[in-house]
């Protein structure tokens, strides 16, 4: 483990900022200076928490769900009036696991959602394999789905058992056959490697059945210990052992392999797309409102994000009737510019015209540097106006995410879980 100095001095080196801290204080939200938005919806119900999970979820209750969906339609009419006007070009729904809320409240939400804003986009959600039957993808069809992400994390029932995940192989594989009977625009699946215990080959067959099953992309992440989860604790306790760090490198290869072999292109750092088909993403856009609890936002200038307690976000806005918002910081024009480029970075493409005109400066005069020293260590190509990372590139943004993304995750949600109304959240 990295010392909090070292982290401190390679993201100096990488990025000129010395850290944050974030805040609890009054933000001012009158305005919204970008032209164009995506929306996130938070959905923070799981019938069966995952013992991995870093995010904030609650066990699922109807009622608790209903009074949730109201308060979430109250957090949309205080934006109602600030977007008007924008052009909202992505809506994500995550969670937690948002089809727990298929007939409890998400359709009211997504119709007040339609109703309220420009909407320039398909809706795009994930979702659970004991959630999906036939009603439940010819619903999620009629309140204008397009995009579905389901977690399947392995198709091996050992592993499924040690990871606590509460369904078969056999059941995620006929739930992605029903999926595919939806004619989604992009079903993902979700593949966890460096599972407790797992050897290479466990990877490369599970890889093998998601191929065979015909989906059009395979989002294959490894496994992360973070602090606030039970994971690091159970695997102690089972007398198992996470794979290292060599060896997920080793099942990340084969796993590129494969997937170039069956003719699918690397649309981000972890997810592999068929060739033809727009990419499952929930990184789209550089500016994004969050609605519900544990929700963040980023608009220009500022982050902020929504308390991490369901019954008191609820209350909140019955009483208040505005976004109950935990902490916030204002990011510097600078600090927005390495953002953007963390995620086109995770994207695996960086496009400096996309660049040009989101901040009007010229991409090689601020991060020309970095990657002329990048492309020197092979970790990308670089053409005139684009960059595209290599495998090896991609692989090392698995070890840095690892130094800092992850961290700010854990340090962030730790707190935001164990205190409603956190004072500060200071980070590297």
């Amino acid at each position: 483990m990295l010392s909090k100095s070292i982290r401190q001095t390679i993201k100096y080196i990488l990025t000129g900022s010395k850290g944050l801290v974030l805040q609890r204080r009054a933000l001012a939200i009158d305005k919204m200076e970008a032209e164009q938005l995506g929306i996130y919806l938070h959905i923070p119900f799981c019938r069966v928490p995952c013992l991995y999970c870093p995010y904030f979820k609650e066990k699922f209750d109807k009622n608790k769900a209903l009074a949730y969906k109201d308060a979430v339609i109250r957090e949309i009419e205080f934006y109602r009036p600030l977007l008007k006007g924008k052009k909202i070009t992505s809506f994500y729904i995550g969670g937690g696991t948002p089809t727990t809320m298929v007939g409890y409240g998400l359709e009211e939400i997504i119709s007040t959602v339609q109703d309220s804003f420009d909407l320039r986009c398909g809706i795009s959600t994930e979702t659970h394999p004991n959630d999906i039957t036939p009603s439940a993808v010819k619903h999620l069809k009629n309140i204008g789905v397009k995009n579905v992400s389901m977690g399947v994390e392995s198709f091996n029932d050992r592993f499924l058992k040690k990871i606590w995940r509460p369904y078969t192989s056999n059941t995620a594989k006929k739930s992605i056959k029903v999926l595919r009977t939806g004619d989604f625009k992009c079903i993902n699946i979700d593949i966890m490697f460096g599972l407790p215990d797992q050897k290479i080959a466990d990877v490369e067959e599970d890889i093998k059945t998601a191929l065979s099953l015909n989906v059009d992309q395979i989002s294959a992440y490894p496994i992360f210990t973070f602090p606030h989860t039970k994971l690091k604790q159970v695997v102690k306790e089972n007398g198992s052992r996470l794979p290292g760090i060599i060896e997920r490198r080793r099942m990340l290869r084969v796993m590129e392999r494969l997937c170039y072999d069956a003719e699918m292109d690397r649309t981000s750092v972890w997810a592999f797309t068929k060739r033809g088909v727009d990419k499952y993403s929930s990184v789209t856009i550089p500016h994004y409102i969050g609605l519900g609890a544990g929700a963040g936002s980023l608009i220009p200038g500022s982050f902020f994000i929504n308390i991490f307690n369901v019954l008191e976000y609820v209350k909140y806005l019955r009483e208040e009737q505005k976004p109950p918002i935990a902490l916030a910081i204002d990011f510097s024009e600078k600090e927005e510019m390495i953002h953007w480029l963390y995620w086109r970075i995770y994207e695996t493409k960086i496009d400096k015209k996309e660049f040009k005109e989101q901040f009007d400066k010229d991409f090689d005069k601020i991060f020309g540097n970095l990657f002329a020293f990048f492309k020197l260590l092979g970790l990308s190509h670089n053409y005139k106006d684009r960059i595209i990372m290599t495998d090896k590139g991609n692989y090392w943004v698995h070890v840095l995410q690892n130094l800092f993304s992850l961290d700010f995750i854990g340090r962030v949600w730790s707190v935001c879980l164990a205190e409603t109304w956190p004072k500060e959240i200071e980070l590297i």
